[in-house]
């Protein structure tokens, strides 16, 4: 599987992933931080303390008012992400008409997608993969070096055992650094109630949350006809015969009740929500997305 096409490399060659909270990163760069410093843009005046170096004084405000205030700037930071890659085995799921592969191969290549657009503005990305449990870590870093070897990381995963999805959010909780990007990649097999409590918790950690909640097509349009046969890919072993044109119906509605709950409960905690399926063109995608997020960036700023 080729994760990064040259044709989707030329499509994000001038694509941005603009960020809306403070942002903590480990060396200059290109996003707001919560903490101040030396940088272009002006934050705040404050008094003027003992200590506080002479150079610093806005000597217009003191001509204007005899008080001595300090100038502060905010200071900017490059970011850190962190993308979570459902491995779990329902992302092994293909379908019988797809061309693009799995549901995990989709989502490797928006991951890789998103990795190489945010290393090439300069921010910092991590990847964990999983199922119900953590099995590949890699740490945040920003070289290109280590672009490779996460591109080989995602290259190599197998999707094997069942999801707890919400589980694994909870603990990675506790130890991913705060105020960073999460952007999680899964089919979201999960109860949307249990998610959006896993989904607080990156929030009270003072994380930017991104879901892209992957999906086969035909998981979304269920375009089967003729007696099909059907088995849970983490669950039931057996294989079961079903006529798809007698549950078709009840199955499109339980599947969009699923849908704008999952929805509703990334909104619920301002994380950013992204359906998408793996008939559709990664860059196309991305494109699309990041053009969107770059227009709630402006207005937002201009809100404020």
């Amino acid at each position: 599987m080729t994760l990064l096409p040259q044709t989707t490399l030329d499509r994000l060659a001038l694509a941005r992933f603009p960020v809306r909270r403070s942002m903590n990163g480990t060396r200059q760069g290109n996003h707001r931080s919560p903490f101040t410093g030396a940088s272009a843009e002006f934050a705040q005046h404050r008094e003027y303390c003992p200590g506080d170096e002479p150079r610093r004084i806005d000597w217009r405000v003191l001509a204007r008012t005899d008080r001595f205030v300090v100038k502060q700037y905010d200071q900017e930071t490059n970011l850190r992400a962190t993308i979570l890659l459902d491995a779990s085995a329902s992302m092994g799921y293909a379908g019988t008409r797809s061309k693009q592969g799995s549901k995990l191969q989709h989502a490797s290549r928006i991951a890789a997608a998103l990795a190489w657009v945010l290393i090439q503005q300069g921010d910092a990305v991590g990847l964990i993969a999983f199922d119900q449990q953590v099995n590949l870590r890699l740490p945040i870093a920003s070289t290109t070096g280590h672009l490779h070897r996460l591109l080989r990381a995602i290259d190599s995963l197998q999707p094997n055992k069942p999801s707890a999805t919400s589980q694994v959010i909870h603990q990675l909780a506790e130890t991913l650094p705060s105020r960073g990007l999460v952007i999680l990649c899964s089919d979201l097999l999960d109860d949307p109630a249990t998610l959006q409590h896993a989904l607080f918790h990156l929030r009270h950690r003072h994380h930017e949350i991104v879901v892209m909640h992957v999906l086969a097509d035909e998981e979304v349009n269920f375009p089967f006809s003729d007696t099909m046969r059907f088995r849970d890919l983490e669950g039931v072993e057996s294989w079961l015969d079903v006529d798809p044109q007698a549950i078709r119906r009840d199955y499109l509605r339980q599947l969009q009740d699923h849908l704008l709950a999952v929805k509703q409960a990334c909104h619920q905690v301002a994380a950013d929500y992204l359906l998408t399926t793996t008939d559709q063109n990664v860059a196309d995608v991305l494109i699309d997305y990041l053009a969107t997020r770059c227009g709630k960036v402006v207005l937002n700023g201009g809100a404020s």
